[in-house]
């Protein structure tokens, strides 16, 4: 079983126009609403692929009785810790090829409500296989919070896989997890090495894989992915598929799926990361984030080329 852990979860609103004209009433040609977020996303993908795969998030107010509710719909194993402030809504505006986020940030959670997401996650890692801790950690858990989550999952002989920034990943980092996933500015924000380009995030991934993770991936939009192996002296790039996108929010959500469930099917890294790579190209085919047709990756997944060169 995965076990994905995600405490920003969203009420998502994506909203298409035929063109944004700012200052002016723009009305939108369509809109679709799901429950989203990082944790939300990588179990849904995770889901669609054929996985068993349970979320641990939390909720609050109307719209997060709308979310708890859009998992049941949509199928998806799911322990929700209730909590006192709202659920945050993001809207999404699709225009001409361009995409905006309109983001809010999670609200604090309590000490009570902490204490309950850390016995819920106590419980569930027993029964994994595979965690994936992924998005931006409330104000209220403490910036070692996932760190916390590495420590018990190491107790069990647990891999995990941590998507995230800023302090919760540069604690985590020194618990040694199995796999780190970021973009190319988190990972300039991490190292502090500017990544332009193959020569800036080379340096800067050697200096990650310093710190304590086993394996890491780094994408870079639409352009190269970058994959350490363990002993950080060599790397691999693949060249993702090109598609014609509709939204590429939620890709690298899409990726870490994709990626955790390649791991737990007995792929290496390497292959497990040519199928993640597919999986976050497949969803910016769809306008919603979080979704994929799995006849897109298993189209898109051969057309990755992947090349091996020494840091």
């Amino acid at each position: 079983m995965i076990l994905v852990v995600g405490l920003s979860p969203a009420w998502q609103r994506t909203l298409e126009f035929e063109k944004i004209v700012p200052g002016k009433v723009n009305r939108a040609a369509r809109v679709s609403e799901t429950a989203s977020g990082k944790g939300v996303n990588v179990a849904r993908v995770a889901s669609i692929l054929g996985a068993d795969v349970k979320l641990l998030t939390v909720a609050g107010g109307q719209r997060g009785r709308l979310l708890k509710a859009q998992l049941k719909r949509q199928g998806l194993t799911a322990r929700v810790v209730l909590v006192k402030a709202e659920t945050r809504i993001c809207q999404t505006l699709l225009s001409g090829g361009t995409t905006t986020e309109l983001v809010e940030e999670a609200e604090p959670l309590t000490p009570t409500e902490v204490r309950e997401v850390l016995r819920a996650f106590t419980l569930a890692v027993r029964k994994a296989d595979l965690v994936v801790l992924t998005g931006t950690v409330p104000k209220g858990c403490g910036h070692d919070f996932y760190a916390r989550l590495v420590d018990e999952s190491a107790r069990r002989g647990v891999r995990v896989l941590i998507d995230t920034q800023k302090a919760q990943l540069r604690i985590a980092l020194k618990r040694e997890p199995f796999l780190v996933r970021i973009n190319r500015d988190e990972l300039t924000a991490a190292t502090g090495i500017e990544c332009a380009g193959r020569k800036g995030i080379l340096p800067a991934l050697r200096k990650l894989m310093t710190r304590g993770p086993r394996w890491a991936v780094i994408s870079d939009g639409a352009r190269s992915i970058y994959v350490s192996e363990e002993s950080g002296a060599r790397a691999s790039t693949f060249s993702p598929p090109r598609v014609q996108t509709k939204n590429p929010v939620g890709s690298g959500d899409a990726m870490m799926a994709g990626i955790a469930v390649g791991l737990v099917r007995g792929q290496s890294v390497l292959e497990a990361v040519r199928f993640g790579a597919a999986c976050g190209a497949a969803n910016a085919m769809t306008a919603v984030p979080g979704f994929i047709q799995t006849a897109d990756v298993r189209r898109l997944c051969w057309t990755l080329n992947r090349r091996d060169f020494i840091v």
